[in-house]
């Protein structure tokens, strides 16, 4: 189990559950995101993240599509149910249209291929957390 946070309670954007088996992407991403001003909590498994997610609330969850045990897909749907207004972007190395149609009946919002530049990424992340913020504005329980 490896657990990253990076916190920036001065400016903080929005909250980021990573969760991605690749030990130095998952590093990397909650590392680059902090200084954006998003306070980031980062995870190898899908069972972790979910164990977090029903404690803590967050805004965004960026997660990798292939994983062993849970796929992105899986967590988005289990993610769901603890917190609907959760706005799921999966990350994948091994794209195909089926796999986007699928990711984005399941509820994700977006999909990204890798290799990303941060560039690429931090729009994407501005417009998910503009969606967060309208469902948040809408449903009185948030």
């Amino acid at each position: 189990m490896k657990n990253v946070e990076q916190k920036d309670s001065n400016n903080t954007v929005g909250r980021i559950i990573v969760v991605d088996d690749e030990s130095e992407l998952m590093s990397t991403l909650c590392e680059m995101l902090g200084p954006q001003g998003y306070e980031t909590a980062g995870f190898l498994t899908g069972a972790e993240a979910l164990t977090v997610l029903k404690n803590q609330e967050f805004d965004l969850l960026l997660t990798d599509l292939m994983m062993p045990e849970m796929d992105g897909v899986e967590l988005i749907r289990a993610s769901l149910e603890i917190d609907p207004n959760l706005i799921s972007i999966i990350m994948t190395g091994q794209g195909t249209v089926q796999t986007a149609v699928e990711a984005m009946r399941t509820g994700a919002f977006d999909y990204i291929m890798k290799p990303f530049k941060l560039g690429t990424l931090l729009p994407l992340l501005s417009r998910a957390m503009q969606v967060r913020n309208l469902l948040s504005s809408i449903d009185p329980e948030q």
